[in-house]
């Protein structure tokens, strides 16, 4: 199985299907400025997991960013409001249940976030669908969000069925 880049695409390269309105689909760009918080928030993924996320940031030089696991009571709340939790004591988390692998980025600019989602495989991880906190989806409510997400990612699956 192999990670998709849809950083690689430029707007030419994306099926025309998530062009149209019912996606909200944004390509990455390299010129694209940081936005939010420095911060990692991670859906679907365990707390063991943060060793590798943390190497994986260790060796790009992103180790400013914060590492955030969604909980419960985040699902509710904006994305805003996620990515800036302070999590202390992972140990004491309690991680959101049965949620899809879903890695929210903030705070890189385009060509970091483009360079975390190419190293991100060599973490021998389970893929991850990735999305940037961005000026539109900063005031969504994460379980809307994911919905929509998911809903473009099996699209996008659903069209190139070769690189899920």
């Amino acid at each position: 199985m192999k990670l998709q880049h849809p950083s690689r695409a430029s707007a030419e390269g994306i099926p025309s299907e998530l062009m149209d309105e019912d996606s909200k689909f944004v390509p990455l760009n390299e010129e694209d400025s940081a936005y939010g918080p420095p911060a990692l928030l991670l859906l679907g993924f365990e707390v063991e997991e943060a060793v590798r996320i943390r190497e994986l940031l260790k060796e790009l030089d992103g180790e400013f960013l914060q590492v955030v696991f969604c909980t419960e009571d985040m699902i509710p709340q904006s994305l805003w409001e996620a990515m800036n939790t302070s999590q202390t004591n992972l140990e004491t988390v309690k991680i959101a249940k049965s949620l899809p692998r879903i890695c929210f980025l903030s705070g890189l600019s385009g060509e970091e976030m483009m360079m975390f989602i190419d190293a991100f495989p060599e973490t021998g991880l389970e893929p991850a669908v990735f999305a940037a906190l961005v000026p539109n989806s900063a005031d969504k409510p994460l379980e809307e969000l994911i919905e929509e997400i998911m809903g473009d990612h099996e699209m996008l699956a659903a069209k190139n069925p070769s690189s899920t």
